[in-house]
């Protein structure tokens, strides 16, 4: 049964009508309801989908800023094609769960006779906390005298992620800021994670990254675990999404006691 779609370019009124619908699962909607958050705060352009079944939202997906790709809600693959079929070009890819990527790119290649190639994601969230960290050191908030190697590391962790790190220094100096990026310091910082903004009640810990020569000594699984107990302590939700192809990273967390609730997809469209 078709559906009907919106396509909105106010990120405000884009919350407004599909609210009810992310909030109802906020930590599966936590990317979603974190990119409004921001789009509204410095009036990022964009698109955003509200999918409607009769009174009710159905679906929820956005691209902002521009040319940043869709992000999906989880939908019926139905739903998911169809809403492939309006979506005017250009995209540059696409992520959500994995059936609902799926079905949106097999219609997006298609239609616009482009390849899409994939790449496999988890998206967690946290279960009963485990003390499993051994690392010597501790965890603390990032300090404005760490910019430099912050900056640094976020640049790195953009490369090794792909993932656009254009704005590291603006990045760091708003997580400072707000206090959402940490260090592990062992004699100087030589781990780091940071957090997203609430919604609905979740923070996703986000942009966990150590470099080479401090690997394989466990700083970034005490700072996860740290960071995330802190959160939990606050009443939040935690949330964290990893790629598939980092057997190691998808380790230490489930070790740590964050559980897989959704497998996702990402595709870049050729």
């Amino acid at each position: 049964m078709p559906v009907d779609i919106v396509e909105l370019h106010d990120a405000s009124e884009a919350l407004d009508r599909a609210r009810a619908f992310l909030v109802a699962e906020p930590a599966h909607h936590n990317l979603l309801l974190t990119i409004l958050d921001t789009s509204i705060e410095f009036s990022l352009a964009g698109r955003f989908w509200v999918v409607s079944d009769g009174t009710d939202v159905a679906g929820f997906g956005l691209e902002s800023p521009p040319g940043m790709g869709a992000v999906l809600a989880p939908m019926p693959a139905a739903i998911a094609r169809q809403l492939a079929e309006i979506v005017s070009s250009p995209l540059p890819r696409v992520m959500g769960e994995a059936g609902t990527a799926a079905a949106f790119a097999g219609v997006w290649t298609q239609r616009h006779r482009v390849g899409g190639e994939p790449e496999g994601g988890r998206f967690y969230e946290l279960g009963t906390l485990c003390a499993v960290a051994d690392a010597p050191g501790r965890l603390r908030l990032a300090e404005r005298a760490d910019r430099p190697t912050l900056v640094e590391w976020t640049i790195a962790f953009g490369g090794e992620t792909e993932t656009i790190a254009a704005h590291a220094k603006e990045t760091v100096d708003l997580a400072v800021a707000r206090e959402q990026l940490w260090v592990w310091d062992d004699g100087g910082p030589v781990s780091m994670s940071g957090a997203s903004n609430v919604a609905a009640g979740v923070a996703r810990v986000q942009r966990v990254y150590t470099p080479p020569e401090h690997r394989g000594r466990g700083y970034a699984t005490a700072c996860v675990e740290h960071q995330s107990r802190l959160l939990a302590e606050r009443g939040l939700g935690c949330v964290l999404y990893t790629q598939l192809g980092n057997p190691t990273s998808n380790a230490i967390y489930q070790r740590i006691g964050y559980q897989p609730i959704a497998e996702t997809l990402a595709y870049r469209f050729a």
